[in-house]
């Protein structure tokens, strides 16, 4: 991915209620769309896993982040 497109705000750093938001959004991506992974859906939709990030958290309108530290891709 080009520098360019990842963000450089890093998930832990919003604020807990847009940290629950983006949790609920990606959740709620997975769930819609029959997913059990973000690496799941990044391999099926052939983007990279922060592209993904990138595209469901511009859906849910909420502020451009890096993934959480945290994500299970497996």
């Amino acid at each position: 991915m080009e520098p360019s497109l990842i963000p450089r705000i890093c998930f832990e750093d919003l604020s807990p209620a847009d940290r629950a938001a983006a949790a609920r959004a990606a959740s709620r991506f997975l769930l819609e769309n029959d997913y059990v992974s973000l690496d799941e859906a990044g391999r099926d939709l052939a983007v990279s896993q922060q592209e993904l990030w990138n595209r469901i958290i511009d859906f849910a309108g909420l502020p451009a982040c890096q993934m959480p530290a945290f994500v299970m891709f497996h």
